[in-house]
């Protein structure tokens, strides 16, 4: 009896990482001069890509994909559109209001919208647009999917009759993560885009977060599998840490979407309320976060300092790696070129273990050693008069690193279980095709 032996053939296909570029373009501009951003696709803000043309012809030089984020999302929402996306040239059509769905019911406007985006992104010379969606959460409009469609169409014969046929488009679906797993809510939608003129999918999860949550992870994964049907790449934005990990060496998307130290999560639970103002008495500006190489988390410098002052603490805090040649030090003074480094590294060392091995790498290699890095720095004992100096609450920063190493454990289980279920050859999203992508060159950069 001759017995049926099923080969996986052991594919290695890239993964596709496309970063963020924020408003800090010039510090960018420098890392990547200085061959510490390589990077071979790059999302620019409609309301910022025109003070950042240097940047773009840099990277468009060396054959690096230019997608155009059009910010309409942002831009229909109270509690986003008076920041930097305001600059959008299309914000100029409501000086006092959002772009909300009155600009897109009516044909003559939206019309007018869609064909200003396809002369700016043909103007821009962008290989990629980001179809104009928006949050299908919205709590004061429920039919945005309509509207998304029909621009979608609309923006394909406007970038053709621009010159722009050669302009790919993408297309996002912004919802809840929650909606996402929903049977009703994914088959209408695949049934909807199936056979719009796009590229690649995009997911933008609100709550999906970027920390280790095993039954999080397991649904969003299931549901990405379902996604799959579209026979399209999936494209995970706003997600970075463990999670991103997860969904790629699971297969659930070909790749993933995210800034350096920020957009690694996104939440617009509360896009619909009118942002408060600052309070004066407060400092202004943001905490600076540093990722801690193979925690998979943040720390702020004030955190990182506290900790790292406790002995061993900078042993298990230090960075070890080709961005950071003195530890914790350069670290807290070196922090973009730190998160530049740890952004991308992960990923292009995922991209070369071939498809089939990725979940056993994932949880035998950065799973396990970030559970024993949590383990170890759970277990440090910084001075108390040091945090209080600093005006950290050590007690509460202690309880969150031995909370993070308990998820790490039950995450890690989870997704051995997962894979054992799987078994060998599981379903996983289809590459991501290069666009506008130079292999010379990326070979150059270190991609």
């Amino acid at each position: 009896m001759t017995s049926n032996v099923i080969e996986f053939k052991s594919m290695t296909r890239p993964i596709a990482q496309f970063i963020r570029v924020d408003g800090a373009h010039g510090r960018f501009g420098d890392l990547y001069a200085a061959g510490r951003l390589p990077i071979d696709r790059a999302i620019f803000d409609a309301s910022r890509i025109s003070n950042q043309k240097e940047f773009v012809e840099a990277l468009k030089h060396d054959g690096v994909e230019i997608v155009l984020d059009t910010e309409v999302a942002e831009l229909a929402a109270l509690a986003k559109y008076q920041t930097h996306v305001k600059k959008a040239p299309w914000a100029e059509l409501t000086a006092e209001g959002v772009l909300d769905s009155s600009y897109f019911n009516d044909n003559q406007s939206q019309a007018n919208i869609i064909r200003w985006i396809a002369k700016f992104a043909v103007q821009h010379h962008v290989d990629t647009v980001l179809s104009p969606t928006h949050f299908l959460g919205d709590r004061k409009f429920d039919k945005w999917l309509d509207i998304d469609l029909r621009s979608c169409i609309a923006l394909r014969k406007a970038l053709d009759s621009e010159g722009g046929s050669h302009i790919a488009i993408d297309y996002p679906i912004i919802h809840l993560h929650t909606a996402l797993n929903r049977d009703d809510f994914r088959k209408d939608i695949i049934e909807r885009i199936a056979d719009l003129p796009i590229d690649n999918v995009w997911f933008r999860a609100s709550g999906l977060g970027s920390e280790p949550k095993p039954q999080t992870a397991k649904q969003i994964l299931a549901s990405l599998y379902d996604f799959q049907q579209l026979k399209k790449p999936l494209i995970m934005d706003h997600t970075d840490g463990l999670m991103a990990q997860a969904l790629l060496a699971f297969g659930g998307v070909s790749g993933i979407a995210h800034g350096i130290g920020e957009r690694g999560t996104f939440n617009a639970a509360s896009w619909h309320k009118i942002p408060q103002e600052r309070d004066t008495n407060k400092p202004f500006g943001r905490t600076i976060y540093i990722p801690i190489p193979r925690l998979g988390r943040r720390l702020s410098k004030k955190e990182l300092q506290v900790l790292a002052s406790a002995k061993g603490g900078k042993k298990h805090l230090g960075c070890q790696d080709l961005c950071c040649q003195h530890g914790v030090s350069d670290m807290l003074t070196e922090s973009r070129q730190h998160a530049a480094f740890q952004a991308i590294a992960p990923i292009q060392k995922m991209s070369k273990i071939p498809d089939f091995n990725r979940e056993n790498y994932f949880i035998e290699q950065p799973l396990r050693q970030a559970e024993q890095l949590a383990r170890n720095i759970k277990d440090l004992n910084p001075s108390k008069v040091d945090a209080d100096n600093l005006g950290v609450k050590l007690e509460s920063l202690k309880k969150r690193m031995t909370e993070h190493h308990s998820k790490i454990g039950k995450f890690s289980d989870a997704l051995s279980l997962l894979h054992d279920e799987r078994g060998a050859g599981g379903q996983r999203a289809i590459a991501c095709s290069p666009r506008n992508l130079s292999l010379t060159n990326t070979k150059k950069r270190g991609g």
